[in-house]
């Protein structure tokens, strides 16, 4: 499902991002997917699963009555959702290794959802269509994405973030990835061919009085990409490691709130009833 050359990397300390970052991520993506319809006793398929963070979230909300399939690419990282899931005592998540865009799974579901996931996929709209295909009539797709060219860094006088910042969303401009296509989802759903009203939800995560965890959140993204980082020329190690050196300084002597995301979206629509049918 990566088409661009996945940045981020597949290493035991990117998983451990993943967790972290589900934490900060979850109030959007709760609200996204409660606002777009996701009840219990739904048939729910996770697009991208990774670590497993959204197929648990999904799985709270439609209970013990429903069931979440959570496909991804990459075999390691569902070995250990599989873990995390039966430590979880889950039994309502199933873990398939493929393609989202083409999953082969019995009966049809309730609804689709991802959560930064689009934006590596080399064609975001054919790739909806796909999604969409597995879905009854009627079902929801939602999907929580980054507008990475907006953040409020410069704004709160957080120079040494902003650019932290611009260099990985040059590292992940270079791998191929969409920064925006956050704010790109309700016109790509339109042109899949799916119905809704546009109505996203729409935040930047921060924290106060955590700078161990602002610093922390921002110095993984450094951990996991360094290799392409350097691979694609943005910058060399030293630089890297001198400009995390001024973003700890500059984020525990910074007052008042500090971001822990760039801008974020979460949209979500429906697929069309058949002709005559109620949904």
């Amino acid at each position: 499902m990566d088409d661009t050359d996945y940045a981020l990397g597949r290493t035991n300390t990117e998983y451990e991002r993943l967790i972290e970052q589900a934490e900060l991520m979850r109030p959007l993506t709760e609200r996204t997917l409660r606002a777009a319809g996701i009840a219990a006793g739904m048939r729910v398929l996770d697009i991208g699963c990774g670590m497993g963070d959204v197929s648990f979230l999904v799985a709270d909300i439609v209970g013990p009555q429903g069931s979440v399939v959570g496909v991804d690419l990459d075999v390691s990282v569902l070995h250990l959702a599989d873990q995390r899931r039966a430590a979880r005592g889950l039994e309502n998540i199933l873990f398939l290794e493929g393609d989202a865009r083409s999953v082969d799974s019995e009966g049809l579901f309730d609804a689709a959802v991802g959560r930064f996931v689009l934006m590596y996929m080399k064609d975001p709209t054919a790739a909806l269509r796909l999604i969409a295909q597995p879905l009854r009539p009627g079902g929801i797709i939602a999907f929580h994405e980054w507008v990475a060219g907006i953040s409020p860094a410069s704004a709160m006088n957080l120079p040494s973030l902003a650019s932290f910042q611009d260099l990985i969303s040059t590292t992940f401009e270079r791998s191929g990835a969409r920064l925006n296509i956050g704010a790109e989802l309700y016109r790509r759903m339109q042109e899949a061919g799916l119905e809704g009203e546009p109505r996203p939800l729409a935040e930047v995560a921060c924290c106060i009085g955590q700078p161990e965890v602002a610093y922390r959140r921002w110095a993984s993204f450094a951990q996991s990409m360094l290799p392409k980082i350097v691979q694609y020329g943005v910058a060399v190690e030293q630089d890297v490691m001198d400009l995390l050196d001024r973003l700890r300084r500059e984020i525990f002597d910074a007052p008042g709130l500090l971001p822990l995301s760039w801008f974020m979206v979460g949209q979500w629509a429906r697929k069309p009833p058949q002709p005559g049918s109620a949904v």
